[in-house]
């Protein structure tokens, strides 16, 4: 878990994890600086529970690399991934962990509700592609695992890091799991997944972009993650060839684009 200014709901957020029905769990949070109670209050809940371990970040780090650090100190069979807000179904963890099998990963469906836990009658399967995935091909043109319903296995964690710090972890984690053994979808509303205006941890790794042409800011973005995505650690072939055409196509657009910006610009 990752941690930022959470004071407000982490403590329905632990209490949803400590009373699984699947017991043999430790709880690793790295707290991101927060500036409200948030470390105190884990504090108070490490007096009683001791499988609870606490890291806080010397300064501000965002998102990615708080949860590639809370990630990295895990030391059970399985990882997953939780935000400070949501609220777990109780059996969340018993399901997932019988339900992975030869997969490296397994996730869920959510349920949306507002800042009170109060459902808005909308699921991610509502809003989101969610199936088993067994080669990457679809995550290269969006993302359809959220990352707060991932359990995925130790052995398959450590291929994958470090995150790259440019890019969403959840998208490199499905990807990689489903360029690999691949990534199993159960069909079962496993989290409320808390909707306000505060749900962010520390410092989104957007915040010191600047602002660019809007005619060549998208391009860009999706050339650099297609990239990125190029060095991932997987064993399917069909996805690494269509990936470079995919990299070559958008070179050739990227190049066509930026001479158009720079003829406007000559006049």
């Amino acid at each position: 878990m990752a941690t930022y200014n959470g004071a407000k709901y982490i403590g329905e957020q632990l209490n949803s994890i400590i009373n699984q029905t699947y017991s043999n769990i430790e709880i690793v949070i790295v707290d991101d600086c927060s500036k409200d109670d948030t470390v105190a209050m884990i504090e108070q809940y490490q007096e009683q529970y001791p499988f609870i371990y606490l890291h806080v970040n010397e300064q501000n780090s965002g998102v990615t690399v708080t949860f590639e650090k809370a990630i990295s100190k895990c030391t059970g069979e399985f990882i997953a991934i939780s935000d400070q807000d949501d609220i777990w179904e109780l059996n969340k963890l018993e399901i997932l962990v019988n339900e992975i099998g030869e997969h490296d990963a397994v996730y869920s469906n959510s349920l949306l509700v507002d800042a009170n836990g109060q459902s808005l009658n909308k699921s991610f399967t509502s809003i989101m592609n969610m199936k088993t995935y067994y080669n990457g091909a679809p995550f290269l043109l969006s993302n359809s695992v959220p990352g707060h319903t991932i359990l995925m296995k130790q052995e398959f964690v450590q291929k994958i890091l470090p995150f790259p710090h440019k890019m969403l972890f959840d998208l490199w984690i499905g990807f990689c799991a489903a360029g690999n053994n691949g990534i199993k979808f159960v069909d079962k509303t496993l989290v409320k997944y808390r909707q306000h205006e505060t749900n962010t941890i520390g410092t989104r790794d957007s915040k010191n972009k600047k602002k660019k042409d809007p005619v060549n800011v998208q391009f860009e973005f999706k050339l650099n993650e297609l990239k990125t995505l190029a060095r991932a650690p997987i064993k399917d072939e069909k996805t690494k060839l269509i990936l470079q055409q995919m990299i070559q196509h958008f070179h050739r657009k990227w190049s066509f684009k930026r001479k158009v910006v720079l003829c406007k610009n000559d006049f």
